[in-house]
């Protein structure tokens, strides 16, 4: 990282100090705003939507499809079969939606089962949130089959308290419910959740379920908004790092 690089990330990372581990051990459970911690996934978590930019490109060339300028943007939150639809409906897929989600599922897996990885500091955050009596969750847009096989290959399964999938709760992240349901999963309230998220419509759907959010800045993403998310999250981050001290 250069040096006006990790300026940059000491200065976003500023705006979240509250939720720093010596945060936390300086008393700020006292107050009960920060009981539970839901995470996305994809582009928070862990870097991986570079996997979905590389199979959107193989899945094309292999089915005769031509990707359109911008495509990416229509994909963000729609989540795993609503991307699969979009291919279907807008693209012209002639697979079936089943079909083409074990296609996507088929390219996907080998590399969340063994190269993606969670971004730096977020393994010490998640275990020190643990330890210090913070509920951790999953809300993301992935299928569990692959988020699974990336957990497990991190060494995180043993983490989180809940996993909470879109696809499976017939949501997406344009609505709230996916975080109010991790939220009771957690036994938690909203407002004393914290929503670590990368994409404007997360962000704006936690806030509306009454909890605050991080935004994660993730630079691997073609679709993130980065200046939107900036101005609407109540803090902001690049990796974990900065949110251990």
């Amino acid at each position: 990282m250069s040096d006006s690089s990790a300026a940059d990330a000491r200065a976003v990372v500023g705006a979240v100090g509250e939720f720093t581990l010596a945060g936390l051990e300086d008393g700020a459970l006292a107050d009960e705003r920060f009981r539970g911690a839901i995470f996305d996934f994809d582009g928070t978590l862990a870097t991986s939507m570079w996997v979905w930019l590389d199979i959107d490109r193989q899945f094309c060339r292999e089915h005769g499809i031509e990707l359109p300028e911008g495509y990416a943007d229509d994909l963000v939150g729609l989540g795993f079969e609503g991307a699969a639809q979009y291919f279907i409906d807008e693209l012209g897929c002639t697979l079936t939606l089943e079909e083409c989600c074990d296609e996507f599922n088929r390219l996907a897996f080998d590399r969340y089962a063994h190269e993606v990885e969670l971004k730096p500091g977020a393994v010490e955050f998640l275990r020190g949130l643990r330890e210090r009596g913070v509920r951790c969750a999953i809300a993301s847009s992935l299928n569990r089959k692959l988020l699974t096989a990336a957990l497990h290959n991190n060494g995180v399964e043993d983490v989180f308290d809940a996993i909470c999938l879109c696809d499976e709760h017939r949501t997406h992240k344009s609505e709230p419910l996916i975080y109010q349901i991790a939220a009771r999963e957690l036994g938690v309230v909203p407002g004393e959740c914290v929503v670590f998220e990368d994409i404007v419509p997360g962000v704006r759907s936690a806030q509306a379920a009454g909890m605050r959010a991080v935004a994660a800045i993730d630079e691997g993403n073609e679709a993130q908004d980065t200046a939107a998310v900036r101005e609407l999250a109540d803090g902001c981050l690049r990796d974990f790092r900065g949110l251990l001290g």
